[in-house]
């Protein structure tokens, strides 16, 4: 037998096919009694067969199998053996020990996957929560107000993104299909940064909604940095600005007076 001189973290013992035990290492030499060069000396008589039909199987690949020791230290103790036969037709073995504080281990880690498991549900509520208040929050950023029979007013509130006008966009369409509004009033006077994304999917409801009732969609309340970023667009077609919501009533009133 040759002495394995390096320093590993379990027992290692290496033999040929007939279980001559060829090299060890400094832990399988305090684990194990090596004194008559055979492993099957060190295995207990009713898992050698388990042993010798694994030993006849094919080179090069890694099995892993359970076996009844013979230690210094007990009569029998468990051990998952960890088999790998190389091209010199040599079985190299580690021995890891199943003890009890191996035992105890496996069960605190289940206990861990199981706790994990129940914080990942807990997350992922949480997270179906947080997702249905950023949807509730996006609608309410933008409320459909009906003014009178065929006059509305849609007042945008935050950040003007993609996300934000397409919640927005499935409550405005509704509502406008469900009324005979001819005057729709969209107040961006409350828009805060604006996406280039955000104001592509605006502009299509624009179009929408003039396409749907036939009206010019009046934009107010538009300040100076949204105004560069609309200039850069071309939608004068289904749109106009208008200064103020106090401006575009009392145009509508008047009219209304008028034709009364």
């Amino acid at each position: 037998m040759q002495h394995f001189d390096e320093q590993l973290p379990l027992p290692f013992l290496k033999t040929d096919r007939d279980g001559k035990i060829l090299s060890y290492s400094n832990l399988a030499l305090e684990n194990f009694d090596l004194s008559s060069g055979r492993l099957n000396d060190l295995v207990d008589g009713e898992n050698i067969g388990k042993l010798i039909s694994y030993g006849k199987g094919p080179n090069f690949i890694p099995i892993t199998i359970e076996l009844n020791m013979k230690t210094k230290r007990n009569p029998l103790a468990l051990f998952d053996v960890h088999i790998v036969w190389d091209r010199n037709d040599h079985a190299n073995m580690i021995f890891l020990p199943k003890d009890s504080a191996n035992e105890d281990l496996m069960e605190k880690l289940m206990e861990l996957q199981e706790r994990l498991a129940s914080t990942d549900f807990e997350l992922f509520e949480k997270k179906e929560e947080l997702e249905k208040a950023f949807i509730r929050l996006n609608q309410l950023s933008g409320p459909f107000i009906p003014l009178s029979d065929s006059m509305c007013l849609i007042p945008l509130f935050g950040d003007l993104t993609a996300e934000k006008i397409n919640i927005i966009s499935e409550g405005c369409l509704k509502s406008i299909f469900a009324g005979e509004y001819d005057e729709i009033l969209f107040d961006l006077t409350a828009v805060g940064e604006v996406e280039g994304k955000g104001v592509e999917k605006f502009i299509q409801l624009i179009k929408t909604l003039n396409f749907m009732t036939g009206s010019i969609i009046k934009l107010i309340g538009i300040k100076p940095d949204l105004a560069k970023v609309l200039n850069n667009y071309s939608f004068d077609e289904w749109s106009q600005i208008n200064k103020s919501l106090k401006q575009v009533l009392s145009i509508y009133l008047n009219e209304k007076t008028s034709n009364m």
